[in-house]
């Protein structure tokens, strides 16, 4: 089974060869290559461990020196997507403290093991009997804890990106970091899973160390696969905005006590209302929120204000559910009946039969075609 951790190896550094060669690199290319970087230390790593036990610890000055850096895969990812989801992100030096479980636990490895003559570190590790030291589980659960907590930040700051989106963008599909989600989600799982499984193992002795981290290593391989596939490909996510939208601080929920537009007269609303229906900005695929408040000629924020306290939605769904109206009214016409219900779609501000599918459901609780045939 150690072909899989070859695999690896070689599969990161040629991600990071691959990356490298991109041009026009941004900021969260330089993260991501140093992604590549640490799985390739880590299973390349391991893989030089499997050869020490099989090989009378023939690379002793490596014996088990590549874990440490398991504490800087959450940072490196958090790093990463923090730089996806803002394009003015810069270092900062609180920012350190992210290396802080790193050093300690190097300094720490250092004087508990790395210090050891090598007749006493192969010792320790032969039989498995290091895996009885209180060292050991204190560190495969920290481990546990850092990369589990770092893919659930990561997560938030997804779906915080997400919403922040959704109260200035019609279409998010190019941007949203949907991929990225659900790779992070899918790790997630699987960390979980390896946690329990070495934490059980603690337990119950059921697995070799050997089998243990040829599996979690097995999974980082096809992590990385995915992560380097999509990450590579990922466009320039900053598309244009001004800088009315960048500083306007729109909040994703606004609590109705809070909000100066409670006792606003209903006579914007009204005019509101009368321009989505006469003028049908919603009918351009890349209306912003910043459009519709040029058009209207008020600011942004209070825009965003009138649709989040006294609609209650985002700039997403107020503009979608108008699509989805506009659908209804089309797809019934018989000088529509030419079209396919993408082509009505596409005409009524769509732009991916994805997120017209998904906002026709969440709105009319069916697809479109079973509506279709409901009216025909």
């Amino acid at each position: 089974m150690e072909y899989i951790l070859i695999i690896g190896t070689f599969e990161a550094l040629f991600l990071l060869l691959l990356l490298l060669g991109k041009k026009n690199k941004s900021l969260p290319d330089y993260f991501l290559a140093a992604i590549f970087v640490l799985y390739a230390i880590s299973i390349g790593g391991v893989y030089l461990e499997l050869q020490n036990f099989s090989h009378n610890f023939t690379y002793s000055a490596i014996i088990s020196t590549s874990w440490v850096f398991l504490f800087l895969h959450g940072p490196a990812l958090w790093f990463y997507i923090r730089s996806l989801s803002d394009h003015e992100f810069r270092f900062k030096p609180l920012y350190l403290l992210h290396f802080v479980p790193f050093i300690f636990f190097s300094v720490f490895h250092y004087f508990n093991f790395i210090n050891l003559t090598v007749p006493e570190k192969i010792r320790f590790l032969e039989n498995d009997l290091f895996k009885e030291s209180v060292s050991y589980k204190i560190t495969v659960m920290l481990i546990g804890v850092s990369t589990i907590s770092y893919n659930i930040w990561a997560l938030n700051l997804i779906r915080r990106r997400r919403d922040r989106l959704m109260q200035h963008y019609s279409k998010i599909e190019d941007i949203d970091l949907g991929w990225l989600s659900a790779l992070t989600i899918a790790t997630l799982i699987s960390y979980s899973v390896n946690v329990t499984l070495f934490n059980l193992d603690m337990i119950f002795h059921f697995a070799t160390y050997n089998f243990l981290i040829i599996l979690t290593n097995g999974f980082a391989s096809v992590y990385i696969l995915f992560l380097g596939y999509f990450g590579i490909r990922q466009g320039n996510i900053f598309i244009n905005q001004s800088k009315e939208i960048q500083k306007s601080g729109v909040k994703s929920a606004l609590t109705e006590a809070s909000s100066p537009v409670k006792n606003t007269d209903d006579a914007f609303i009204k005019t509101l209302t009368r321009d989505m229906e006469e003028k049908q900005p919603y009918l351009d695929p890349d209306i912003t929120i910043s459009r519709l408040s040029e058009m209207l000629n008020v600011k942004v924020e209070f825009l965003s204000e009138v649709l989040n306290a006294r609609l209650n939605q985002n700039f997403f769904d107020f503009i979608n559910r108008y699509r989805v109206g506009e659908f209804k009214e089309q797809c019934v016409l018989k000088a529509n009946s030419h079209l396919s219900i993408m082509g009505i779609a596409y005409n009524c501000g769509f732009n991916s039969k994805a997120s017209f599918y998904r906002a026709f459901r969440k709105f009319e609780g069916m697809s479109p075609r079973e509506y279709i045939g409901k009216v025909s």
